[in-house]
């Protein structure tokens, strides 16, 4: 076999295959010694047929066929290998028979990575962002718990309040006419104003278990249910029954109930190592932000066009499930930004090349640094996985092969090891002190009764 390699652009090349005859002879032969194994002719023992039967009873375009299966993906490795390319997309493959068939000259385009330069990625300048957890973002906190812990009481001396909890028939019409997800029957909720349109919240204020109130509403111009948008509404509501929050006082006892403490003190501690804990991963975070914002400035290399294709249909597929997600139409949502799909490809496009290239930055500088993801740095995640999925490792693993993400897994892993390595080699200089308020601990906000 020999291969010549041909720069159609900056990084897509064509490979210049040809197989000799004799090459092409033996695959053949292997292709009838695959194919006798899986043929019965009658009146020979299953593999033992001699070929010129096999031929003319299945035919020589079929061992044929499978000679080509065989050698064109077998020759087009060897030829990437000979020649040091890294294909980033499948080939384009063209095949040619020549000495009347006896030889076979394959042709393969293809986009590969491109050569980078790499240029002063050690010792770049970042800033690192002070860690501060304020009593105040553990005080915030202990109160969610609180909130999360507390039960209902009925109140019967006095009507809704801000903060209640209320349940409640509504039945909303526009122009008199109902309209979809505008009723509900036995609906409990939290009377806050963020959390029913502007003004609905307000006019449920005073009613008494048992009472029913007219409330006029206007839906937001940018509402997300574009059908109502900017229209008023009339709901008729009859309210069932108010509840107030009983919240738990703040000692020993709340400790032990909402978590594995013994004393306040215990659980105070914890709630502050964990914000510590997201504080530092969010200035880790800006670092690395800020490390790779350095380095995509720094270098300068043409993007395989397939590369950023591929990243821009997954950034709007992300875009598309997080609108879904929130309970609205994509095209609702396009609607609502005056903008078509085409157009917002092209907002991203910026986005997407930025990302394809800080990933291709990121593998050269892996294998200048020969950093690689080890058997131990696998099992650890594999164990991590098992852990917070509730598998078995066994179970883990095979979740990760059947949906092909075990090699996506050692890929990230390679990154974060050589993010890891650039943020240790920088050169780090401490920022002024912010206040960083962590999530709240995870846990049901639901109030319970």
């Amino acid at each position: 076999m020999t291969a010549t390699v041909t720069k159609l652009a900056p990084t897509e090349v064509q490979l210049d295959i040809e197989v000799s005859a004799s090459d092409l002879n033996e695959a053949r032969e292997r292709a009838f010694r695959k194919l006798v194994k899986q043929h019965r002719v009658p009146g020979f023992r299953q593999g033992h047929v001699p070929r010129r039967i096999f031929e003319q009873h299945v035919g020589a375009e079929r061992i044929d066929h499978q000679a080509m299966e065989d050698v064109v993906p077998d020759a087009y490795t060897k030829a990437l290998k000979e020649h040091n390319l890294e294909p980033v997309d499948r080939p384009k493959i063209d095949l040619e028979r020549v000495d009347d068939g006896r030889a076979l000259r394959i042709k393969a385009t293809v986009a590969v990575r491109p050569d980078i330069e790499l240029k002063d990625y050690l010792g770049v300048p970042i800033g690192k962002p002070a860690v501060h957890v304020s009593d105040e973002d553990v005080e915030r906190s202990l109160q969610s718990l609180r909130k999360r812990a507390a039960t209902l009481e009925p109140v019967t001396d006095r009507g809704i309040q801000a903060g209640d909890v209320v349940t409640l028939d509504y039945e909303g019409t526009i122009d008199g006419q109902p309209f979809e997800g505008g009723a509900a029957h036995g609906h409990t909720t939290e009377v806050l104003p963020e959390k029913f349109t502007p003004g609905f919240a307000e006019q449920l204020y005073g009613a008494k278990p048992g009472e029913e109130r007219s409330v006029r509403v206007t839906f937001p111009a940018a509402y997300h249910a574009q059908a109502v948008a900017g229209k008023d509404a009339l709901f008729q509501v009859s309210v069932h029954d108010v509840k107030v929050p009983v919240l738990p006082e703040l000692d020993d006892a709340f400790a032990k109930q909402v978590s594995e403490y013994e004393s306040l003190d215990a659980l105070r501690d914890d709630v502050r190592r964990r914000h510590q804990i997201v504080a530092e991963a969010r200035a880790r975070e800006s670092m690395e932000r800020e490390l790779l914002g350095v380095l995509v400035a720094r270098h300068d290399f043409p993007l395989p066009g397939v590369l950023v294709e591929r990243e821009m249909r997954s950034m709007l597929a992300d875009a598309k499930d997080s609108v879904e997600n929130a309970g609205r139409s994509w095209e609702a949502y396009l609607r609502s930004r005056n903008t078509t799909e085409e157009q917002l490809r092209e907002e991203v496009k910026g986005d997407a090349e930025r990302r394809v290239k800080a990933a291709l930055l990121i593998e050269q500088i892996a294998k200048t640094e020969k950093i690689e993801a080890t058997t131990a740095d696998l099992e650890g995640e594999i164990e991590r996985l098992a852990r917070s999925t509730g598998r078995s490792r066994g179970a883990a693993v095979e979740m990760l092969q059947h949906s092909g993400d075990l090699g996506r897994l050692m890929d990230a892993i390679r990154r974060d090891k050589t993010m890891a390595f650039l943020v240790e080699k920088a050169s780090v200089t401490e920022k002024a002190p912010e206040v960083t308020a962590g999530p709240e601990p995870s846990g049901d906000e639901t109030i319970s009764s």
